[in-house]
């Protein structure tokens, strides 16, 4: 038929076939890449905590899968990430995790991380050498944190218990880096936060502890994934929990060594790598309907708060089924 074909007519159909060698090669180049992205999972970490646990413990050894870490500096932007697929799977305290999940980002809570240091990892600080030594004196103060972040969930329990009275303090939201300089150049006169941003402030004499998290919320931190990742990577996530619970069970015995390996990975002072170890090793474990009747309260913060308006059942943001393959 082509040899009787018109020259127009062969034209057409040698670029129809040479269309269909390209759509074919561009098929197999795509399946080649999803193949590779089924064999990686992206993890987010906050100043490099989890990677450098892993590595010390020596439990990424021998993966059938590659591990791609992406640092961030608090949980807000970490689980914007993860709601939007850019990564798979990272840690965030439980305050940021429900704000960002009331805000209809599609993620899950898969993996626990249950209170670490009896809730000292998370406390309102102040400059050395501030009046201010204790929660009632925070009352009208301007007072730095993350907008969701668990320095927001501290000082909404704060007010709700009547620990800091009328009239309530200005919260000003703003990331890590911006809350250290607004409160080193006095533009705030405290700064709620979490681990490792309060050791480093304690340990170098740069600031004191007015207040901590002890005994005002649950105080877990979670392995929040995407949830396509639970459907797509859900071996590989079952995977790496299990790994990660090895992990914090050699920093429970090794936590000297752990700091070590922190200071050098994140460039922290070892000093304070050692504070920070001695906080943030905890025993890990998959999610349990007493877990998700705990965090029931840190929506209620929020929702009280005029920060979370999202409907459904609330155990929708869990993952409770995860166990490893």
């Amino acid at each position: 038929m082509m040899k009787h074909a018109s020259p127009i007519l062969r034209l057409v159909l040698g670029r129809f076939r040479l269309l269909s060698c390209v759509l074919a090669l561009a098929a197999g180049v795509l399946s080649g890449m999803s193949a590779r992205a089924q064999d990686e999972l992206i993890v987010a970490d906050q100043k490099g905590q989890q990677k450098a646990l892993l590595q010390a413990a020596g439990v990424d050894k021998g993966l059938p899968y590659r591990i791609r870490w992406v640092e961030f500096e608090a949980a807000a932007p970490l689980l914007q990430a993860l709601g939007a697929r850019a990564v798979d799977t990272g840690i965030a305290g439980d305050g940021p995790f429900i704000f960002a999940w009331g805000a209809g980002l599609p993620i899950k809570a898969a993996w626990l991380i249950p209170p670490r240091g009896g809730g000292k990892a998370t406390a309102v600080i102040a400059p050395e050498g501030s009046s201010i030594t204790n929660a009632a004196q925070l009352s009208g103060k301007r007072i730095a944190t993350g907008r969701g972040s668990i320095g927001h969930l501290l000082l909404l329990r704060l007010l709700a218990t009547g620990a800091i009275p009328a009239p309530a303090p200005k919260i000003v939201f703003l990331l890590p880096a911006q809350a250290k300089a607004a409160l080193d150049t006095q533009r705030v006169e405290a700064w709620s936060t979490w681990e490792p941003y309060v050791s480093l402030a304690v340990v170098s004499g740069h600031g004191h502890v007015v207040v901590d998290a002890a005994g005002l919320m649950p105080n877990n931190s979670f392995f929040v994934a995407n949830t396509e990742a639970l459907v797509s990577k859900r071996v590989l996530l079952a995977d790496f929990y299990r790994r990660i619970t090895a992990a914090y069970a050699w920093g429970t015995q090794h936590q000297a060594e752990y700091a070590r390996i922190l200071a050098r990975q994140t460039g922290i002072p070892e000093d304070v790598a050692v504070s920070v170890a001695e906080k943030l090793i905890a025993t890990p474990a998959p999610v349990t309907p007493d877990v998700i009747r705990d965090e029931a309260t840190v929506a209620d913060a929020y929702r009280s708060a005029g920060f979370l308006t999202r409907s459904g059942a609330f155990d929708e943001a869990f993952e409770q089924n995860l166990t490893s393959p």
